[in-house]
């Protein structure tokens, strides 16, 4: 136990790295917000995951360790998962097949263009994405 609490005392602290606040919004175009999923952010190593909930105004605050605890310094591409339509609150036993409300390349940090540095300037972060193209 101790040695477990002693490796996440380091990871958050270690080669004096400390933990920076991420907080922003993430809407449309239209300046309307994004209500639901996750902002993801990919420091490219497979050891380092930070990532914040999408509240229904929009915004978010990002944690690695903990739900709000920051995230190191660091540049990360930026992505979005499970932005999903959320079933009716009288949805009962109906069938609900959940839609992407976003454009599909803002969940690919390869392609969503997002990218950040921590610390930064910008913060807090304004997330601006597409709506899905339109089924024909």
């Amino acid at each position: 136990m101790f040695a477990l609490a002693s490796l996440l005392a380091c990871a958050a602290g270690c080669g004096g790295s400390s933990m920076h606040p991420v907080i922003g919004h993430v809407h449309f175009t239209d300046g309307s917000p994004l209500k639901t999923g996750r902002v993801m952010l990919d420091g490219g190593d497979a050891n380092t995951s930070s990532w914040g909930l999408i509240h229904p105004d929009g915004s978010f605050q990002v944690g690695t360790l903990d739900v709000d605890d920051g995230v190191p310094a660091g540049v990360y591409r930026v992505y979005i998962e499970n932005a999903m339509s959320l079933p009716p609150d009288n949805w009962g036993d109906r069938d609900f097949t959940p839609k992407l409300l976003i454009h599909p390349k803002f969940m690919d940090p390869e392609q969503s263009g997002l990218s950040f540095e921590v610390p930064g300037k910008s913060t807090p972060w304004e997330i601006v994405v597409e709506k899905p193209p339109k089924s024909r």
